[in-house]
Protein backbone atom coordinates (compact mmCIF):
# COMPACT_ATOMS: atom_id res chain seq x y z
CA UNK A 1 0.00 0.00 0.00
CA UNK A 2 2.81 2.37 -0.96
CA UNK A 3 4.16 4.26 2.01
CA UNK A 4 1.17 4.52 4.33
CA UNK A 5 1.92 1.29 6.17
CA UNK A 6 5.49 2.42 6.69
CA UNK A 7 4.26 5.77 8.03
CA UNK A 8 1.89 4.10 10.46
CA UNK A 9 4.53 1.60 11.54
CA UNK A 10 7.34 4.09 12.10
CA UNK A 11 5.70 7.34 13.20
CA UNK A 12 4.91 6.08 16.69
CA UNK A 13 8.51 5.07 17.46
CA UNK A 14 10.31 7.82 15.58
CA UNK A 15 8.45 10.82 16.92
CA UNK A 16 10.27 10.78 20.24
CA UNK A 17 13.63 10.77 18.45
CA UNK A 18 12.47 13.64 16.29
CA UNK A 19 11.84 15.98 19.21
CA UNK A 20 15.41 17.27 19.16
CA UNK A 21 16.02 16.69 15.47
CA UNK A 22 16.84 19.28 12.82
CA UNK A 23 13.77 20.60 11.07
CA UNK A 24 14.82 19.65 7.55
CA UNK A 25 13.36 21.73 4.73
CA UNK A 26 9.79 20.56 4.24
CA UNK A 27 8.62 20.68 0.66
CA UNK A 28 5.26 22.46 0.85
CA UNK A 29 3.45 20.13 3.22
CA UNK A 30 -0.07 20.28 1.77
CA UNK A 31 -2.90 20.44 4.27
CA UNK A 32 -5.89 21.08 2.05
CA UNK A 33 -4.94 21.67 -1.59
CA UNK A 34 -8.28 21.03 -3.28
CA UNK A 35 -8.36 24.03 -5.59
CA UNK A 36 -7.77 21.85 -8.66
CA UNK A 37 -11.33 20.58 -8.46
CA UNK A 38 -12.86 23.87 -7.37
CA UNK A 39 -13.63 22.96 -3.75
CA UNK A 40 -12.17 26.09 -2.25
CA UNK A 41 -14.39 28.32 -4.37
CA UNK A 42 -17.60 26.32 -4.09
CA UNK A 43 -18.51 27.00 -0.47
CA UNK A 44 -17.21 24.69 2.21
CA UNK A 45 -19.81 25.72 4.79
CA UNK A 46 -17.89 26.92 7.83
CA UNK A 47 -14.81 24.91 6.93
CA UNK A 48 -11.56 26.66 6.14
CA UNK A 49 -8.91 25.79 3.60
CA UNK A 50 -5.60 25.28 5.38
CA UNK A 51 -2.42 26.64 3.89
CA UNK A 52 0.77 24.71 3.22
CA UNK A 53 3.48 24.57 5.84
CA UNK A 54 6.58 26.63 5.24
CA UNK A 55 10.16 25.61 5.89
CA UNK A 56 11.61 25.67 9.39
CA UNK A 57 15.04 24.99 10.89
CA UNK A 58 16.43 24.06 14.30
CA UNK A 59 19.53 22.22 15.44
CA UNK A 60 20.10 18.65 16.59
CA UNK A 61 20.45 15.20 15.09
CA UNK A 62 18.20 12.40 13.99
CA UNK A 63 18.82 9.02 12.41
CA UNK A 64 17.15 9.17 8.97
CA UNK A 65 14.76 6.41 7.95
CA UNK A 66 16.20 3.74 5.68
CA UNK A 67 14.20 4.83 2.63
CA UNK A 68 14.77 6.72 -0.58
CA UNK A 69 15.66 10.41 -0.33
CA UNK A 70 12.16 11.87 -0.98
CA UNK A 71 10.56 9.40 1.45
CA UNK A 72 13.25 10.20 4.01
CA UNK A 73 12.42 13.90 3.85
CA UNK A 74 8.71 13.24 4.11
CA UNK A 75 9.12 10.81 7.01
CA UNK A 76 11.02 13.47 8.92
CA UNK A 77 8.53 16.14 7.85
CA UNK A 78 5.62 14.06 9.12
CA UNK A 79 7.40 13.38 12.39
CA UNK A 80 8.07 17.06 12.93
CA UNK A 81 4.51 17.89 12.00
CA UNK A 82 3.17 15.52 14.65
CA UNK A 83 5.68 16.75 17.21
CA UNK A 84 4.51 20.34 16.70
CA UNK A 85 0.92 19.44 17.63
CA UNK A 86 0.10 19.89 21.31
CA UNK A 87 -0.79 16.75 23.28
CA UNK A 88 -4.19 16.53 24.91
CA UNK A 89 -4.44 17.91 28.46
CA UNK A 90 -7.72 17.33 30.36
CA UNK A 91 -8.89 20.52 31.98
CA UNK A 92 -11.39 18.95 34.35
CA UNK A 93 -13.33 15.79 35.08
CA UNK A 94 -16.17 15.27 32.65
CA UNK A 95 -19.53 13.52 32.79
CA UNK A 96 -21.99 13.31 29.96
CA UNK A 97 -22.80 11.62 26.69
CA UNK A 98 -22.57 12.07 22.96
CA UNK A 99 -23.97 10.27 19.93
CA UNK A 100 -21.44 9.60 17.16
CA UNK A 101 -23.13 9.39 13.75
CA UNK A 102 -22.32 9.86 10.11
CA UNK A 103 -19.50 8.94 7.75
CA UNK A 104 -18.74 5.24 7.36
CA UNK A 105 -15.29 6.26 6.09
CA UNK A 106 -14.64 7.69 9.54
CA UNK A 107 -16.27 4.92 11.60
CA UNK A 108 -13.12 3.13 12.72
CA UNK A 109 -11.43 6.45 13.45
CA UNK A 110 -14.41 7.72 15.45
CA UNK A 111 -14.43 4.49 17.43
CA UNK A 112 -10.72 4.83 18.18
CA UNK A 113 -11.19 8.47 19.21
CA UNK A 114 -14.04 7.62 21.58
CA UNK A 115 -12.17 4.71 23.16
CA UNK A 116 -9.01 6.73 23.72
CA UNK A 117 -10.95 9.77 24.93
CA UNK A 118 -12.55 7.62 27.61
CA UNK A 119 -9.09 6.78 28.93
CA UNK A 120 -9.00 10.41 30.03
CA UNK A 121 -12.71 10.74 30.80
CA UNK A 122 -14.25 7.36 31.73
CA UNK A 123 -17.56 8.95 32.76
CA UNK A 124 -18.33 10.15 29.22
CA UNK A 125 -20.56 7.68 27.36
CA UNK A 126 -20.64 7.39 23.57
CA UNK A 127 -23.44 5.79 21.60
CA UNK A 128 -23.67 5.08 17.88
CA UNK A 129 -26.00 6.96 15.56
CA UNK A 130 -26.97 6.54 11.93
CA UNK A 131 -24.44 5.53 9.28
CA UNK A 132 -23.54 7.71 6.31
CA UNK A 133 -22.62 11.39 5.99
CA UNK A 134 -26.07 12.50 4.79
CA UNK A 135 -27.79 10.44 7.49
CA UNK A 136 -25.53 11.93 10.14
CA UNK A 137 -26.30 15.46 9.00
CA UNK A 138 -30.00 14.66 9.13
CA UNK A 139 -29.63 13.17 12.61
CA UNK A 140 -27.87 16.21 14.10
CA UNK A 141 -30.63 18.39 12.64
CA UNK A 142 -33.08 16.43 14.80
CA UNK A 143 -30.87 15.86 17.85
CA UNK A 144 -28.25 18.48 18.86
CA UNK A 145 -26.62 15.87 21.11
CA UNK A 146 -25.22 14.20 17.97
CA UNK A 147 -21.68 14.66 16.73
CA UNK A 148 -21.86 13.99 12.99
CA UNK A 149 -18.88 12.80 10.99
CA UNK A 150 -18.76 13.95 7.38
CA UNK A 151 -16.29 12.82 4.75
CA UNK A 152 -16.98 15.89 2.64
CA UNK A 153 -17.74 19.57 3.29
CA UNK A 154 -21.27 20.70 3.99
CA UNK A 155 -23.03 22.34 1.09
CA UNK A 156 -24.44 25.86 1.63
CA UNK A 157 -27.95 24.38 1.36
CA UNK A 158 -27.21 21.85 4.10
CA UNK A 159 -25.77 24.55 6.33
CA UNK A 160 -28.83 26.75 5.97
CA UNK A 161 -31.08 23.79 6.59
CA UNK A 162 -29.22 22.94 9.80
CA UNK A 163 -29.55 26.52 11.04
CA UNK A 164 -33.31 26.21 10.68
CA UNK A 165 -33.45 22.92 12.56
CA UNK A 166 -32.91 21.84 16.18
CA UNK A 167 -29.18 22.35 15.51
CA UNK A 168 -29.17 26.11 15.98
CA UNK A 169 -25.47 26.91 15.58
CA UNK A 170 -23.74 24.26 13.41
CA UNK A 171 -19.96 24.21 13.35
CA UNK A 172 -18.00 22.00 10.95
CA UNK A 173 -14.46 21.29 12.13
CA UNK A 174 -11.84 19.74 9.84
CA UNK A 175 -10.25 16.88 11.81
CA UNK A 176 -8.11 14.99 9.26
CA UNK A 177 -7.31 14.76 5.56
CA UNK A 178 -8.09 11.95 3.12
CA UNK A 179 -6.27 12.07 -0.23
CA UNK A 180 -8.27 10.23 -2.88
CA UNK A 181 -7.25 8.36 -5.99
CA UNK A 182 -8.91 6.55 -8.84
CA UNK A 183 -8.07 2.89 -8.32
CA UNK A 184 -8.04 0.12 -10.92
CA UNK A 185 -7.22 -3.58 -10.93
CA UNK A 186 -3.47 -4.13 -10.70
CA UNK A 187 -3.47 -5.63 -14.22
CA UNK A 188 -4.89 -2.46 -15.80
CA UNK A 189 -2.21 -0.71 -17.94
CA UNK A 190 -3.62 2.83 -17.81
CA UNK A 191 -0.75 5.26 -17.14
CA UNK A 192 -2.67 8.36 -16.06
CA UNK A 193 -5.86 10.40 -16.27
CA UNK A 194 -6.60 14.09 -16.53
CA UNK A 195 -9.15 15.80 -14.24
CA UNK A 196 -11.46 15.96 -17.26
CA UNK A 197 -11.17 12.21 -17.81
CA UNK A 198 -11.80 11.55 -14.14
CA UNK A 199 -14.99 13.59 -14.39
CA UNK A 200 -16.00 11.71 -17.55
CA UNK A 201 -15.68 8.37 -15.74
CA UNK A 202 -17.82 9.49 -12.81
CA UNK A 203 -20.44 11.56 -14.68
CA UNK A 204 -23.39 10.32 -16.72
CA UNK A 205 -23.43 11.20 -20.42
CA UNK A 206 -25.19 14.28 -21.70
CA UNK A 207 -25.78 15.42 -25.30
CA UNK A 208 -22.86 17.84 -25.02
CA UNK A 209 -20.61 15.89 -22.64
CA UNK A 210 -20.27 12.17 -23.32
CA UNK A 211 -19.00 10.09 -20.44
CA UNK A 212 -16.14 7.60 -20.61
CA UNK A 213 -17.70 4.15 -20.90
CA UNK A 214 -14.93 2.13 -22.58
CA UNK A 215 -11.25 1.96 -21.71
CA UNK A 216 -10.48 3.19 -25.23
CA UNK A 217 -12.12 6.50 -24.25
CA UNK A 218 -9.21 6.95 -21.84
CA UNK A 219 -6.56 6.16 -24.43
CA UNK A 220 -6.06 2.42 -23.98
CA UNK A 221 -5.49 0.46 -27.16
CA UNK A 222 -5.51 -3.14 -28.33
CA UNK A 223 -7.81 -5.56 -26.54
CA UNK A 224 -8.48 -3.00 -23.80
CA UNK A 225 -9.93 -0.36 -26.12
CA UNK A 226 -13.37 -1.96 -26.50
CA UNK A 227 -13.68 -3.24 -22.94
CA UNK A 228 -16.30 -1.52 -20.73
CA UNK A 229 -15.35 0.61 -17.74
CA UNK A 230 -17.10 -0.92 -14.75
CA UNK A 231 -17.57 1.68 -12.03
CA UNK A 232 -17.66 0.53 -8.41
CA UNK A 233 -19.07 3.17 -6.07
CA UNK A 234 -20.60 3.96 -2.69
CA UNK A 235 -24.28 4.40 -1.88
CA UNK A 236 -26.09 7.72 -2.14
CA UNK A 237 -25.85 8.60 1.58
CA UNK A 238 -22.06 8.29 1.73
CA UNK A 239 -19.74 11.26 1.95
CA UNK A 240 -17.61 9.78 -0.82
CA UNK A 241 -20.55 9.90 -3.23
CA UNK A 242 -21.47 13.39 -2.04
CA UNK A 243 -17.92 14.61 -2.57
CA UNK A 244 -17.86 13.20 -6.09
CA UNK A 245 -21.25 14.69 -6.96
CA UNK A 246 -20.76 18.18 -5.54
CA UNK A 247 -17.04 18.79 -6.03
CA UNK A 248 -15.79 16.61 -8.88
CA UNK A 249 -18.69 16.36 -11.34
CA UNK A 250 -20.17 19.67 -10.11
CA UNK A 251 -23.72 18.54 -9.38
CA UNK A 252 -24.16 16.65 -12.65
CA UNK A 253 -25.83 13.26 -12.76
CA UNK A 254 -23.68 10.40 -11.52
CA UNK A 255 -22.66 7.63 -13.89
CA UNK A 256 -24.42 4.31 -13.41
CA UNK A 257 -22.39 1.96 -11.26
CA UNK A 258 -21.67 -1.68 -12.03
CA UNK A 259 -21.78 -2.33 -8.30
CA UNK A 260 -22.64 -0.24 -5.22
CA UNK A 261 -20.89 -0.90 -1.91
CA UNK A 262 -21.47 0.10 1.71
CA UNK A 263 -17.84 0.95 2.50
CA UNK A 264 -14.67 2.02 0.69
CA UNK A 265 -13.01 -1.21 1.82
CA UNK A 266 -15.70 -3.12 -0.07
CA UNK A 267 -15.10 -0.94 -3.14
CA UNK A 268 -11.41 -1.89 -3.01
CA UNK A 269 -12.30 -5.58 -2.71
CA UNK A 270 -14.71 -5.31 -5.64
CA UNK A 271 -12.04 -3.74 -7.86
CA UNK A 272 -9.55 -6.41 -6.82
CA UNK A 273 -11.91 -9.06 -8.24
CA UNK A 274 -12.74 -7.24 -11.48
CA UNK A 275 -10.00 -6.45 -14.05
CA UNK A 276 -12.27 -3.90 -15.76
CA UNK A 277 -13.27 -2.11 -12.57
CA UNK A 278 -12.54 1.40 -11.37
CA UNK A 279 -13.46 3.34 -8.22
CA UNK A 280 -12.53 6.40 -6.19
CA UNK A 281 -11.47 6.09 -2.54
CA UNK A 282 -8.76 7.11 -0.10
CA UNK A 283 -5.13 6.02 0.05
CA UNK A 284 -5.77 4.27 3.36
CA UNK A 285 -8.12 1.70 1.80
CA UNK A 286 -5.65 0.66 -0.91
CA UNK A 287 -4.49 -2.96 -1.13
CA UNK A 288 -1.82 -4.80 -3.10
CA UNK A 289 -4.52 -6.05 -5.50
CA UNK A 290 -5.40 -2.56 -6.79
CA UNK A 291 -3.40 0.32 -8.24
CA UNK A 292 -3.83 4.06 -7.95
CA UNK A 293 -3.89 5.88 -11.30
CA UNK A 294 -1.55 8.88 -11.63
CA UNK A 295 -3.29 12.24 -12.00
CA UNK A 296 -2.08 14.34 -14.94
CA UNK A 297 -1.58 17.88 -13.68
CA UNK A 298 -0.23 20.53 -16.07
CA UNK A 299 0.89 17.77 -18.42
CA UNK A 300 2.82 15.77 -15.81
CA UNK A 301 1.61 12.47 -14.34
CA UNK A 302 1.65 12.66 -10.53
CA UNK A 303 1.58 9.32 -8.75
CA UNK A 304 -1.02 9.05 -5.95
CA UNK A 305 1.53 8.44 -3.20
CA UNK A 306 1.93 9.71 0.34
CA UNK A 307 5.21 11.38 -0.61
CA UNK A 308 3.57 13.36 -3.42
CA UNK A 309 0.64 14.31 -1.20
CA UNK A 310 2.85 15.49 1.66
CA UNK A 311 4.99 17.44 -0.80
CA UNK A 312 1.91 19.28 -2.06
CA UNK A 313 2.20 17.79 -5.55
CA UNK A 314 -0.89 15.54 -5.42
CA UNK A 315 -3.95 17.69 -4.94
CA UNK A 316 -7.05 15.46 -4.96
CA UNK A 317 -7.85 15.45 -1.24
CA UNK A 318 -10.97 15.85 0.84
CA UNK A 319 -11.33 17.07 4.41
CA UNK A 320 -12.88 14.87 7.08
CA UNK A 321 -15.18 16.81 9.41
CA UNK A 322 -16.93 16.61 12.73
CA UNK A 323 -20.12 18.68 12.92
CA UNK A 324 -21.44 19.88 16.26
CA UNK A 325 -24.04 22.31 17.54
CA UNK A 326 -22.14 25.13 19.26
CA UNK A 327 -25.30 26.06 21.14
CA UNK A 328 -25.41 22.58 22.68
CA UNK A 329 -21.70 22.86 23.45
CA UNK A 330 -22.44 25.72 25.82
CA UNK A 331 -24.62 23.54 28.07
CA UNK A 332 -22.99 20.09 28.04
CA UNK A 333 -20.41 20.67 30.76
CA UNK A 334 -17.47 20.86 28.38
CA UNK A 335 -17.93 17.44 26.74
CA UNK A 336 -17.98 18.57 23.11
CA UNK A 337 -15.25 21.14 23.51
CA UNK A 338 -13.03 18.51 25.14
CA UNK A 339 -13.79 15.95 22.43
CA UNK A 340 -12.78 18.43 19.75
CA UNK A 341 -9.66 19.46 21.66
CA UNK A 342 -8.73 15.78 21.93
CA UNK A 343 -9.34 15.08 18.25
CA UNK A 344 -7.19 18.10 17.29
CA UNK A 345 -4.45 17.17 19.75
CA UNK A 346 -1.35 15.11 19.01
CA UNK A 347 -3.13 12.12 20.58
CA UNK A 348 -6.15 12.47 18.29
CA UNK A 349 -4.11 13.16 15.17
CA UNK A 350 -2.02 10.06 15.90
CA UNK A 351 -5.24 8.04 15.73
CA UNK A 352 -5.94 9.60 12.33
CA UNK A 353 -2.51 8.42 11.11
CA UNK A 354 -3.14 4.94 12.50
CA UNK A 355 -6.45 4.83 10.62
CA UNK A 356 -4.74 5.64 7.32
CA UNK A 357 -5.51 9.37 7.11
CA UNK A 358 -3.26 12.41 7.37
CA UNK A 359 -2.88 14.97 10.18
CA UNK A 360 -3.51 18.68 9.99
CA UNK A 361 -1.04 21.54 10.00
CA UNK A 362 -0.42 22.74 13.62
CA UNK A 363 -1.12 26.38 12.72
CA UNK A 364 -4.44 25.41 11.18
CA UNK A 365 -5.27 23.35 14.27
CA UNK A 366 -4.61 26.38 16.49
CA UNK A 367 -6.87 28.51 14.31
CA UNK A 368 -9.69 25.98 14.65
CA UNK A 369 -9.18 25.72 18.41
CA UNK A 370 -9.54 29.50 18.64
CA UNK A 371 -12.91 29.14 16.91
CA UNK A 372 -13.98 26.32 19.22
CA UNK A 373 -12.72 27.62 22.57
CA UNK A 374 -11.95 31.27 21.98
CA UNK A 375 -8.46 32.79 21.52
CA UNK A 376 -5.92 30.81 23.51
CA UNK A 377 -2.79 31.96 25.31
CA UNK A 378 0.19 30.09 23.87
Amino acid sequence: MNGILRYRATIMTRIQAARNAPRLPIVRLACLSIALFGLASRGAAQTTVATPVGNATTTGAVEPPATTAPEQLQHVALMHLMDAIEPYHPRSELKGSAVLAGSTTMQSLARAWSERFRKFHPDVVFTKGKDGTSAGIQEISENPNVIAGASRPLTPTELESLKGSHCKDPLAVIVALDPLALFVHKSNPISGITPEQLEAILRASTPTQPSATKWGDLGLTGEWASQPIRLHSRNDVSGTTGFIKHWIIRDAELARSAQVHETNEQVAKGIALDPLAVGLFGFGQSTDAVRGVPLIIHGAAVEPTEVNFLAGNYTLVRPLLLIIDKAAMQTDGGVRESILRYVLSRDGQMEAVRAGFFPLDPAFIRKQLDTISGPQLR
